[in-house]
């Protein structure tokens, strides 16, 4: 393998992988590495991926991509003291394409997604380690490695190394996190066959649906369910805030099996077979947290930059990797046309991710870590909202309060000042 590359990207997830296509694609010379055995190695069972971007970087993906389901019916569930809301947002349009999203297992389509990188001319190294970032001066030139073949020199360096990019902290452009920038996702694949999923969750043909649930029983700590269907398995799991895990003494397979207690999801999983156990952390500290994303010959995209936004009842991953993805890797062409790879040239990365969809979810979500983070969103407003439909649809022998009365009566309980600071909060945030 040669030493010297156009690009080097650390990474070959979705933000990796997408890189390289558009590097590749221009010609460059693009060297991936990846330190798992193979592509997909360390990365969690399944999630739901939004199709948009990835059909700016590979037209019409979904005739080839690996995909489970189109997720056609999004829901969201609200869970207190025995009672559930689940409002359920369905769209017929979304079975069609260009659909808006697919439930995916990882493994499948990063292998699948990395594939389509070497096929656009990228070099990719499975099971290496990269070790630190190489510098001559200020300018970062290249990386170093665990092989043999140790250092490896190129005029820009893509770091798509996940949540936890200790080279993004060695190239002096992350300092560490906070606790409450961090989330622990768990997750469970679990078999199930194609019909019973389609009759338990009233899905027709090889359409999809999504859950994301807060409630009681997450017993207080900030964080949330979800689940998504598979071709013949359901992926289930939860985000919670590591540090109220350790402060409540509670593991996250307490609080998941929780979530899975819940009537209503224990009935949809009912007979299902555990196939798979995981766990990531995720980046959850929003645009606040975000690390310099540029430097002289550098660039940091995907999970490594913080491209997460999770609202609490939509969670965008995937999709905003592959965006910051698309980005490096065209702003890495634009510098090599240029010749020039210093900080001034690269910072063409910010122009491509603000004329796109990633830093803009960034920017308009900034306030939703705040509102993650508050308690009242997972007990006190579930609680709430079910007093209220509780009382509204119980009919006694005696007189019935007007709606107002009883919606008033109910936002007394969590106070007016916390009422108005959340929702402007949450305006914000959504």
């Amino acid at each position: 393998m040669s030493n010297k590359f156009d690009v080097i990207i650390v990474g070959a997830g979705p933000a990796g992988s997408s890189a390289a296509i558009m590097a590749a694609q221009a010609g460059l010379k693009v060297l991936v590495i990846e330190r798992g055995e193979y592509v997909g190695a360390k990365n969690m069972t399944g999630g739901m991926l939004l199709s948009q971007v990835l059909n700016e970087v590979i037209p019409e993906f979904w005739k080839e991509a690996p995909l489970q389901r189109p997720v056609v019916s999004q829901r969201i569930m609200m869970t207190s003291g025995g009672r559930s809301l689940t409002v359920d947002i369905g769209n017929r349009k979304f079975s069609e394409p260009p659909f808006n999203g697919f439930s995916v297992l990882r493994h499948e389509f990063d292998a699948w997604l990395a594939d389509k990188a070497r096929e656009a001319g990228a070099v990719l190294v499975t099971g290496t380690v990269v070790d630190d970032v190489i510098h001559a001066g200020n300018r970062i030139v290249g990386v170093k490695t665990r092989r043999d073949e140790g250092d490896v020199y190129g005029d820009i360096v893509i770091l798509a190394d996940g949540v936890n990019s200790l080279l993004a902290r060695k190239a002096g452009l992350r300092k560490p996190y906070q606790a409450h920038d961090i989330g622990l996702g768990v997750k469970e694949l679990l078999d199930l066959p194609a019909k019973t999923i389609n009759e338990r969750f009233g899905l027709t043909g090889n359409n999809g649906a999504a859950l994301m649930a807060i409630g009681d029983f997450a017993r207080g700590i900030p964080g949330g369910g979800f689940l998504y269907t598979n071709k013949e398995s359901i992926s289930l799991g939860m985000v919670l805030q590591p540090q109220a895990l350790i402060d409540q003494k509670l593991t996250p397979d307490e609080v998941l099996e929780r979530f899975k207690a819940v009537p209503e999801v224990a009935r949809l999983l009912e007979g299902a077979k555990l196939i798979e156990y995981s766990a990531h952390l995720i980046p959850e500290g929003g645009y606040n947290s975000m690390p310099k994303l540029w430097a002289d010959g550098i660039l940091v995209a995907g999970d490594a930059a913080g491209f997460v936004v999770n609202t609490g009842i939509t969670l965008q991953g995937m999709n905003l990797a592959i965006a910051s993805g698309k980005c490096a890797g065209e702003a890495a062409v634009k510098a090599y046309q240029k010749k020039d790879f210093s900080a001034s040239s690269l910072g063409e990365y910010e122009t491509l991710l603000a004329a796109g969809v990633a830093l803009n979810a960034m920017k308009i979500h900034r306030r939703a870590p705040e509102l993650m983070s508050s308690s009242r969103m997972f007990s006190e407003y579930p609680d709430l909202v079910n007093d209220l439909l509780e009382q509204i649809v119980t009919v006694g022998s005696g007189p019935h309060d007007p709606i107002m009365t009883i919606a008033k009566r109910e936002m007394k309980k969590i106070g007016w000042k916390n009422l108005i600071r959340d929702g402007l909060t949450g305006v914000k945030s959504l």
